[in-house]
């Protein structure tokens, strides 16, 4: 069995909002600026929507931008596990709680969500069964009827891409194992949804370009995104002994350079997939 660490908050930096800023960005234009996939109207009744694993709250704030003046008919619900993140005074109808998705959940909020959208995070409980039993924590919230919507990277990189961001890729993948975890997760989240009685699951995967594009302010956001994301993931993995890693220490600590050589070269080439699965809870 692989030895594991500690997954409290794995990217908890002084740079954590600048890279999730970047990376929410990025996100959006690869799904083409469409934040939830799950089949819900925003313009009938008030919602009760959770956004798990919230950090600073961009995604509610984005979303209620996308459907005002609707959104103040609406409850919003973002929690996470570091505080500081959290906006200071936000909107009446918005509110801020820490929760850590392995723990359970206030009693009073089964039973209480139209949509629960979780990003990046699938990972954290660690091992399947934990991570099963974290997303039945998530069907319990949810009224008859709700909708849970999961986005994730997959392990995945495109033939063409720099070996450099090939690598970077490795080293994610060796870092999500040390917390008992796999970025195969979210691959295995349609069925685990459907084992817990979900319905409707469906599944659609995008592609995120990091390299050259036509908009070149696009491209320099992309270039900010992953540079920041590497030197998170990196800043780790430079620090584990060889037999938590897959490629030699001596590759790992060289990547870095490396990958600022390749995206300051043109043309670039660097893509990652991500996959949204949504499923409804059954009347």
């Amino acid at each position: 069995m692989a030895a594991e660490i500690e997954n409290d908050y794995l990217f908890h930096n002084d740079n954590e909002l600048t890279r999730l800023a970047l990376q929410h960005v990025i996100i959006k234009d690869a799904t083409k600026g469409k934040q939830v996939f799950a089949p819900i109207s925003f313009d009938g009744s008030p919602l009760q929507i959770l956004d798990a694993c919230t950090g600073d709250g961009l995604w509610i704030r984005d979303l209620q931008a996308s459907i005002a003046p609707n959104d103040s008919q609406h409850s919003y619900t973002g929690t996470d596990i570091e505080v500081s993140y959290f906006p200071k005074e936000p909107p009446a109808n918005t509110s801020y709680h820490v929760q850590d998705i392995t723990k359970p959940w206030p009693a009073d909020w089964n039973g209480k969500f139209d949509l629960i959208h979780q990003r990046l995070a699938l990972v954290v409980p660690g091992s399947e069964e934990n991570t099963i039993k974290a997303l039945k924590g998530y069907v319990d919230l949810l009224k008859p009827g709700g909708w849970i919507q999961l986005v994730e990277v997959r392990q995945w990189t495109k033939e063409t891409d720099g070996q450099a961001f090939k690598d970077l890729n490795v080293c994610l993948a060796d870092m999500i194992k040390t917390i008992g975890a796999s970025l195969t997760h979210i691959d295995n989240a349609k069925s685990w949804l459907e084992s817990l009685g979900l319905v409707d699951v469906q599944e659609e995967t995008v592609e995120a370009n990091y390299g050259t594009r036509e908009d070149k302010k696009a491209q320099e956001i992309a270039k900010r995104s992953i540079l920041t994301t590497a030197g998170s993931i990196l800043g780790i993995t430079s620090t584990f002994p060889q037999q938590l890693l897959t490629l030699p220490q001596e590759r790992v600590v060289g990547i870095k350079d490396d990958l600022e050589s390749e995206f300051n070269k043109e043309p670039v080439s660097a893509h990652w997939q991500y996959k949204i699965v949504w499923g409804r809870k059954g009347a």
